[in-house]
């Protein structure tokens, strides 16, 4: 092996540990929720918070700290950002209150949004032709396993209560792997060339940044903080309009032939703006669903972490083995795969709202571990074969601008289910729940989250078909199987 690929694969791997760290911190903290609650003396509501601040933050911040690594150069961005993660994960590891954990948490996501909006553009700069293919691959994998395994993860770190830390294990494990990460960046993450137009001191976009950040808050802070939806109507409108005007803003200045955050134009493409909301739709699903079943099988039932994680295993291997398999199903079917999948997560999801109270019994039932695996196959179906749907029909001088809206638009549906999501779920509880009020609570859940993706579902339905264009993997969006 030469020099020269030697630091391409180490470049890789630096990726790979920053996309693991982050992905295991989003989905694993879900199962450490209920200890957290008991141990900083946290409501229901202030719980949702800690993946809620997180998600929240990371997706307001994506499309800036992208540009941010074009202007300072991704090596540097991706180092500091990585420090960073690390720092503030140790910041929630000790943080004293709730109050403060959701801050260090809204620190963390800032710092996620920093490493993650780097690595796809390290790895194309690393990579050319099959190589690069092979790189993709493996760090979509990469990162779908992490996400989908996080869970599992979590709960084994609770269980191992490693030196007494209990939940904070978490996220001290992440200082490990930040310091490797950066180490690697720094030594075989090449610097950006004078010529590449990127680290060359470019200008940003302070209005649009302003007016992205504003809208994506005002669109799910309310959800969370309000007493009531009606409550949370105005401000969400207001919400909605001022993303409006930062479309507005980035046509214009477009036109003008200035810089823009994202090419606005790539939503006039019939396959892009319906992807874009079955994956929002999808991930939202996703995140409440495991936020939920958490809350209810610690706190309601008094399971242990460890048993959250095992439920969490059977979904994880459905998702896997239907990612795996959805390139040839792809190719036969096409986009009604991704139909498919969303109407199997919603049927699969309504079986086991109507068989909620089976978790009330002595052990748990592991004979529903079979709607466990066609939720996590329904989501496999839909992840990856979406990720082409989507790109298809978009001009190659807008695969950039797709490429930073889409992972955007997860991140915003993840944000808004947990928030919508918990929101609902601690609003059916009485002041003073037993287990068949927690019971009730994620029934109700179950079916709420079953129509949405009946939504999806007929959403889906409308993606293009006929679409066997084969995308190179540097004009391919990165599936991750799971919210980031």
């Amino acid at each position: 092996m030469t020099h020269r690929r030697r630091g391409s694969w180490l470049t890789l791997c630096a990726c790979l540990l920053a996309v693991t760290m982050q992905m295991i911190d989003v989905t694993a903290v879900t199962v450490a929720l209920p200890s957290i609650g008991r141990d900083l003396d946290a409501s229901g509501a202030q719980q949702v918070w800690i993946p809620t601040a997180y998600l929240l933050a990371f997706a307001c911040a994506l499309l800036t700290m992208a540009r941010t690594g074009e202007v300072f150069g991704r090596r540097t961005v991706f180092v500091t950002g990585t420090a960073l993660f690390a720092v503030t994960s140790v910041l929630c590891a000790y943080a004293p209150t709730i109050e403060l954990l959701v801050l260090a948490r809204v620190l963390q996501g800032l710092a996620g949004a920093a490493m993650s909006a780097q690595t796809v553009a390290i790895v194309t700069a690393a990579y050319s032709g099959t190589r690069r293919t092979t790189a993709f691959a493996l760090y979509g994998g990469t990162a779908g396993l992490a996400g989908l395994t996080g869970p599992a993860i979590g709960a084994l770190l609770l269980h191992l209560d490693m030196l007494g830390t209990g939940w904070r294990g978490i996220f001290l494990i992440n200082a490990p792997i930040a310091l490797a990460a950066i180490a690697l960046g720094r030594r075989f993450v090449p610097p950006e060339s004078k010529h590449s137009g990127v680290g060359s001191g470019g200008r940003f976009d302070p209005v649009g940044v302003g007016l992205w950040s504003i809208g994506a808050l005002m669109i799910v802070y309310p959800v969370m903080a309000s007493s009531s939806f009606v409550a949370a109507v105005p401000a969400v409108a207001i919400g909605l309009a001022t993303l409006a005007g930062f479309t507005m803003w980035e046509r214009r200045r477009r036109a003008a032939g200035a810089h823009v955050m994202v090419d606005i134009g790539v939503f006039g493409e019939r396959g892009f703006s319906l992807g874009c909301a079955v994956s929002a739709l999808v991930y939202g699903t996703f995140t409440g669903f495991v936020l939920t079943m958490s809350v209810t099988l610690q706190t309601g039932l008094g399971d242990s972490a460890t048993t959250v994680g095992a439920i969490t295993v059977p979904f994880a291997l459905g998702a896997i083995v239907a990612s795996v398999a959805a390139p040839v199903s792809f190719r036969r079917w096409d986009s009604r795969v991704v139909a498919a999948g969303a109407a199997a997560m919603g049927i699969s999801l309504f079986v086991l709202g109507v068989t909620t109270d089976f978790l009330d019994r002595v052990g748990f039932p592991w004979w529903m571990a079979i709607p466990l695996v066609l939720v996590g196959a329904g989501l496999g179906s839909v992840i990856a074969p979406l990720q082409s749907t989507i790109v298809a029909g978009v001009e190659p001088h807008a695969l950039g601008s797709a490429s930073g809206i889409l992972p955007t638009v997860q991140q915003v549906g993840s944000a808004v289910g947990t928030a919508t999501t918990g929101a609902v779920y601690f609003a059916l509880l009485p002041s003073d729940p037993v287990a068949a009020d927690y019971l009730t609570s994620q029934r109700t859940v179950l079916f709420g989250l079953a129509a949405t993706m009946a939504v999806a579902t007929v959403v889906a339905a409308a993606l293009p078909r006929g679409v066997h264009r084969d995308v190179d993997a540097d004009q391919s969006i990165v599936s991750t199987g799971v919210p980031q």
